[in-house]
């Protein structure tokens, strides 16, 4: 039985996708497939490295090494290393949906959750990390342009060769 994922989730959704994508459906061939599978791969890869930039550079120690909750407990790195995990899982296919994940395992490095979204007494939230995990604002932009980008492209090659 395959291990349950708890983390983010990303779709395909930017201005336009409806007409695009039944633009794209009717040249057939298995085409909105491709071009669904390309449109979250690029931008699951975009928020993902996105998500561990923003780690990198976080004022929290997600790398390890120092000190980085309330009970002043080394850092295990676990949270970046459950980035880079679920930044290798290919989307996945279950009938006509698909997934692509993003942002870690929840489960595996709950800190980045807690930390990102809520914060506590002590510690503001960082809002660059808030918002590449959540894919709002900026990164919600540029997740949009590429996924519009790689619909764009299956439909001028769909164009050129039928």
């Amino acid at each position: 039985m395959a291990k349950k994922y708890h983390g983010g989730k990303m779709g395909v959704n930017f201005d336009g996708f409806l007409e695009l994508s039944r633009k794209i459906d009717e040249m057939g061939e298995g085409l909105l497939k491709q071009a669904t599978e390309n449109a979250l791969n690029a931008s699951k890869n975009y928020v993902n490295r996105e998500v561990e930039d923003a780690m990198i550079a976080s004022r929290f120690a997600f790398e390890g090494g120092a000190r980085s909750d309330a009970k002043n407990k080394p850092a295990s790195g676990r949270a970046l290393a459950s980035v880079r995990e679920v930044a290798q899982k290919p989307v996945e296919w279950n009938g006509n949906v698909a997934t692509a994940y993003i942002a870690g395992d929840l489960e595996k490095s709950p800190e980045i959750v807690i930390l990102t979204s809520q914060g506590n007494p002590h510690i503001k939230p960082d809002n660059r990390l808030k918002n590449a995990v959540k894919v709002k604002g900026a990164v919600r932009k540029e997740v949009n342009r590429i996924q519009q980008e790689e619909f764009t492209k299956i439909l001028k090659e769909g164009m050129k060769n039928g």
